[in-house]
């Protein structure tokens, strides 16, 4: 009687209510438009009493730039290109300080520069020192005259005495190697810097490029949605305006925390968007289909769309700001919001065309579905609160906003639809009444409802299979930028992001941590900051010394080049002097073709002088700098290091790194047992990583039990009947087996973001049941079925218009949301095909019983 009253109300004042509600909404959009945020990160989206993110936020206090940090990857084909772009991005940050908070560039810190030989092993060092003073002739004569000329001319002598030079025939080898590359790009008028380290270094190329890291530490304005964004746009412009000078040949690549997040909010923003109007159009269409009225179609679209805007303001005023899954609501409420609309105009038409009035006609079809559309609002409220009570904060927020919106979206039906309808009228299809064809349905759908049932049956055996990915990079878009970069980061041991960190509260327990860390056999290292003290120094400075002599008086020589060789004559006889002394198929005869190509082009001569010395002043400073060098203890470690492993208030930070590759969820398991089981309070990225995905799969099984338990009981307080009941849960829990077996066969984990598919399944699954049985009770079971009535074709149109919407998740970016568009699509189908084909045969096992 009330919702006949309200809604027969609503009709009579019709322009007003338009009216009144069309200042609501405008008012409504303008709060959430300017109140409304999101907050990328998935961390926030677990309870923060829970014991490992208590953890988490204690490392984040006390050690910020872990969260902080913005990475930047610099790849280069040589060292010497790597070191110079990470100087001078290094040198960019640091004179942005009101953009950066700060900048750690290893291989471009001056304490690194100048102490680098002390972190070399000491048989590596030995190797650097012997093969640096074999060529301290070759530097001499060349700080004296860095020509090509000269170093050419150079080169053919000191061949040609190789065996009674300083210069040994390995080393001319590898320089003869990289130097004939050169020639060869400058031949072609490339840019090809030669790489002095490259040619000294004693290790074999690295596959892929030499890489550098540098720490980038920005000013957060958290008056923004996103507040490291103004550093990440300065950052992006710098590095473009820095690869300029280096011809394009650098690789860079930005991640770290604040990069991902931004990446991942672009990648939902932008995928919620087309989706949005993807599912709008496509519902629009099918409202055009089912009503064949644009009136009815106009009237329920503007309904839509003021239940989203009506659940937006809703959000900001509660809640403040959305989640990477939340966010997806709109799309939900495009699915969810229509089909009330969907049942109550259909059995308008209905009555309509029995020639009903229109008071008369409304009035009558929200009499016969009224209770229906309450029953199924409270039963989908409830499968979207059910995450509420438990630990994944994130998926409830996007509960507690879904499950108020489908509210609103019943409140707005049985307002805005009435007032609409008394204001314009509304038509559109005859509802012609079909016979109930009893022999036929019982000949199709007993043995399709057989098949359906053994494909359940079938399905429980796949079960144990289901898996939840609890690695957030997963949900990423995998060609996005920072996480390519991220990816990159797994190559190196030494930056491996998956790692566990344990806060020691003195140099003592920090040592004693590391020792124990060590012994644990699934860990490949451990890094505190007594690690970055040398060890061995009294030997590795004995070393240096002894190998200072030559080299020191060779960095001391002064600049002459006016007795320099011309760079043609002296191209000429190496190239003679390398085709005499060595066959075919060695790097010296391919310089020697290399100098033949070039001796008589001034131009690529000129260029090839601009690439062999590109980065030769920046190796002599290198040099003189690191034969400078003095004993290192903690105090003398640069700021920029230490205050990323010792705190302000005393708290050292000891980072266990993985021996295997822990983006296998199984290495990751066991990495993080075996050292948490030894270091109970250990923090970091992978303990974050696996305790996510538990208290996610828990919350899953957890909100399933509450929405199965609810709902059924308030079925049955409500229906009063046991059978009926079950007569309405049974297809449901057979769909939520088949959905779950079909995310395994077409192997679509579950995860952050489209965990909530069961329960929700449970709350918007038994809507369609609800309405069959409920119209039940208004139809002639003498003579006919329900099967004949406008409720099955409200029941197909409200899955479609669902699927539509859910689907068009599909299209996002971000894997996450894709994801959970593709099982709610597949979790709806299941629904409607367990409804309209298992349902019949259960209605049939009532026999001639009066329901109700």
């Amino acid at each position: 009687r009330f919702l006949t009253g309200w809604t027969d109300l609503a009709r009579r004042a019709g322009v007003i209510v338009i009216v009144l509600m069309t200042v609501a909404v405008i008012a409504a959009g303008w709060y959430a438009a300017t109140n409304l945020k999101v907050n990328t990160d998935t961390s926030a989206m677990l309870d923060p009493a829970l014991d490992f993110q208590v953890r988490a936020k204690e490392l984040r206090e006390a050690f910020p730039e872990v969260k902080n940090d913005i990475a930047v990857i610099v790849r280069a084909p040589t060292l010497d290109e790597a070191d110079a772009f990470a100087a001078a991005l290094r040198k960019r940050a640091l004179e942005r300080p009101e953009i950066f908070d700060g900048v750690f560039a290893p291989s471009a810190e001056p304490f690194f520069r100048s102490n680098g030989l002390l972190y070399l092993e000491t048989d590596a060092l030995e190797s650097r020192l012997t093969q640096m003073s074999k060529a301290s002739g070759l530097f001499e004569t060349l700080i004296k005259a860095p020509t090509a000329g000269q170093l050419f001319a150079t080169l053919a002598e000191n061949d040609e005495l190789a065996e009674r030079s300083d210069l040994g025939r390995d080393t001319l080898s590898r320089i003869y190697g990289e130097l004939a590359e050169v020639i060869e790009a400058s031949g072609r008028g490339e840019t090809r810097p030669f790489s002095w380290m490259g040619a000294l270094a004693t290790d074999a190329e690295p596959a892929g490029g030499h890489v550098r890291m540098v720490y980038v530490t920005p000013k957060l304005d958290f008056s923004r949605l996103q507040p490291a964004k103004p550093a990440l746009t300065e950052l992006k412009s710098e590095i473009a305006d820095i690869e300029k000078a280096f011809d394009n040949r650098i690789e860079t690549f930005i991640t770290g925390d604040p990069a991902l997040r931004a990446d991942e909010l672009a990648a939902v923003t932008t995928g919620i968007e087309i989706s949005f109007l993807i599912s709008f159009l496509s519902v629009a269409t099918l409202l055009l289909i089912c009503f064949r009225s644009a009136f009815l179609s106009i009237v329920t679209s503007l309904a839509l769309i003021m239940t989203i805007v009506f659940t937006a303001a809703f959000a900001a005023s509660t809640i403040g700001e959305l989640n990477l899954v939340s966010v997806a609501f709109t799309v939900l409420l495009v699915g969810l919001g229509i089909d009330y609309a969907i049942h109550l105009l259909l059995h308008f038409q209905e009555r309509r065309s029995n020639d009903q009035p229109l008071p008369e006609a409304l009035r009558g079809a929200v009499h016969d579905v009224g209770a229906g559309l309450v029953l199924a609002t409270l039963t989908t409220m409830l499968g979207f609160f059910a995450f509420v009570p438990t630990a994944f904060e994130g998926i409830a927020q996007l509960g507690v906003i879904a499950g108020v919106g489908v509210l609103i979206a019943l409140i707005v039906t049985l307002t805005f639809i009435p007032a609409a309808l008394g204001v314009g009228g509304g038509e559109g299809r005859k509802f012609r009444k079909r016979k109930s064809r009893r022999g036929v349905i019982e000949a199709l759908s007993t043995p399709l409802a057989l098949i359906t049932v053994i494909a359940g049956g079938a399905a429980l055996f796949v079960l144990p299979q289901s898996i939840f990915d609890a690695d957030p990079m997963s949900l990423r878009d995998p060609k996005a930028p920072s996480v390519v970069g991220f990816n990159l980061l797994f190559n190196d041991k030494d930056t491996v992001p998956y790692r566990l960190t344990l806060i020691a509260a003195s140099e003592e327990e920090a040592v004693a941590a590391e020792a124990k860390a060590r012994a644990i056999d699934l860990v490949g290292g451990v890094r505190a900051l007594p690690d970055f003290i040398p060890d061995n120094q009294d030997d590795k400075l004995d070393l240096i010394d002894y190998a200072s002599g030559p080299l020191v008086f060779a960095l001391d020589a002064t600049e002459d080049k006016s007795a320099a060789p011309s760079a043609a004559e002296a191209a000429a006889a190496l190239k003679a002097r390398l085709e005499t002394a060595y066959p075919e198929g060695t790097s010296a005869r391919r310089l020697a073709t290399a100098l033949g190509a070039i001796a008589t082009d001034a131009g690529a001569l000129a260029k090839a002088e601009a690439n062999i010395f590109a980065y030769w002043p920046s190796l002599v400073a290198l040099l003189r700098e690191q034969f400078n060098v003095g004993y290192v203890d903690i105090a003398a470690l640069p700021d920029a290091l230490k205050r990323r492993y010792l705190s302000a208030d005393g708290k050292w930070r000891v980072d266990i790194l993985p021996k295997e590759d822990v983006r296998d969820p199984a290495k990751l398991k066991a990495f993080v047992n075996a050292v948490e089981a030894e270091f109970p309070t250990v923090a970091g990225g992978a303990i974050q990583t696996l305790k996510a995905g538990e208290t996610i799969s828990a919350s899953m099984i957890e909100a399933s039990a509450i929405a199965l338990g609810v709902i059924a009981l308030l079925l049955l307080v409500l229906l009063r009947r046991l059978d009926e009941v079950l007569l309405m849960l049974f297809p449901l829990a057979l769909a939520a087996v088949l959905t779950a077996a079909a995310g395994v066969l077409l192997d679509i984990p579950f995860n952050y973001a489209n965990v909530i598919v069961l329960p929700l399944l449970l709350g918007i699954g038994i809507d369609s049941g609800i309405h069959l049985v409920m119209r039940r009770h208004h139809i002639d079971h003498e003579h006919d079925t329900v099967f004949g009535a406008s409720t099955p074709r409200a029941v197909v149109f409200a899955a479609l218009t669902t699927i539509a919407s859910f689907g068009s998740l599909m299209l996002s970016p971000h894997r996450g949301t894709a994801s959970m568009g593709e099982l709610l699509s597949i979790a709806i189908g299941f629904t409607l095909l367990c409804t309209l084909i298992v349902l019949p045969v259960a209605f049939r096992l009532f026999g001639g019983r009066k329901p109700g």
